[in-house]
């Protein structure tokens, strides 16, 4: 009977022993496939983000060649390139000229004149898309870092509504999503809003009038009603500022040349080149702003998913 016993206790043993050596293999499985699941990952973000640099260099040479060849301006605004089949996926590109776009930071120019034009040029923006007013009062406060009497108040008393986690007070805007921190910002309003502005580091007000939009347009010349800035635009696109300015609807306009031809452009020097990466049913996005200067092109900044 002892000797059973010992067998019975030695098979027990014989069991756990088994059992704990299969808890230690199947968790030695589990953390190698992990393991190797995050490198995989890692791998093939890593693989997007170079093909995403050589969309950029491409994007450069779009830039280039649609100059040299006098292409149509939407071209550089919004087209997608034909898609480009990759090792284990594919990738295509396009750029947003954002001298199309309102400059929110022009509303921190040194120049007061400036700042204020560029203030009356987004409240008129505000009042085409039917959006909140308040939206300017407290940007201009915000970047300002001045109180801003709201209209139709009594008195001098001031409009101080929203406490965003941070004081611009004259310092330009890294990205136009930060418009979110405005109390006055709802979903929607940012949503009708974001297509229309930029944050360029540039604080002058330099709108493209071959790529622009009506809205824009029409923000940019307060005489301007939103059908006849689309009639302008339907006549464009335009190789010299003064076909522009010899545009019937914008002679009527009471707004100087030489203020006008100081705000509109006929090219743009400021682009957002958008490349998207798609490998193995993945798909990401990648955004760099590129700006011509005098050295060539610059890359202001660089970002995954965040235009």
């Amino acid at each position: 009977m002892a000797c059973s016993g010992q067998r019975g206790a030695a098979l027990l043993i014989a069991l756990i022993v088994a059992a704990l050596a299969s808890v230690l293999a199947i968790s030695m499985i589990e953390r190698g496939q992990s393991t190797l699941a995050r490198t995989q990952a890692l791998l093939d973000s890593e693989r997007a983000y170079q093909y995403a640099l050589g969309m950029d260099l491409l994007a450069r040479e779009l830039i280039d060649q649609a100059r040299r060849e006098g292409a149509p301006p939407d071209q550089l605004n919004g087209s997608w390139t034909p898609v480009f089949p990759v090792p284990g996926g594919r990738i295509q590109g396009r750029l947003l000229d954002q001298q199309a776009r309102f400059n929110l930071n022009a509303l921190t120019h040194p120049d007061a004149a400036r700042r204020q034009q560029a203030r009356q040029t987004f409240e008129r923006l505000l009042e085409l898309l039917a959006l909140d007013p308040v939206i300017a009062l407290e940007l201009a406060d915000w970047v300002e870092g001045a109180t801003v009497a709201r209209p139709g108040s009594a008195g001098n008393s001031v409009y101080a509504a929203f406490q965003p986690p941070y004081r611009l007070a004259g310092v330009a805007l890294a990205h136009p999503s930060e418009l979110r921190w405005l109390r006055s910002m709802t979903p929607e309003a940012y949503a009708r809003l974001a297509a229309l502005v930029t944050t360029l580091p540039d604080p002058d007000t330099r709108i493209n009038i071959n790529t622009t939009s009506a809205p824009v347009l029409a923000a940019l010349m307060p005489e301007l009603s939103l059908e006849e800035a689309e009639r302008v635009l339907a006549d464009g696109p335009w190789r010299e500022l003064r076909g522009f300015l010899n545009h019937p609807i914008v002679q009527r306009q009471p707004i100087p040349d030489l203020q006008l031809q100081r705000q509109i452009t006929t090219t743009s020097r400021d682009y957002l080149a958008q490349a998207r990466v798609t490998l193995d049913g993945v798909e990401r996005d990648y955004f760099g702003l590129i700006q011509l200067g005098a050295t060539g092109y610059d890359f202001r900044w660089f970002s995954q998913g965040v235009p």
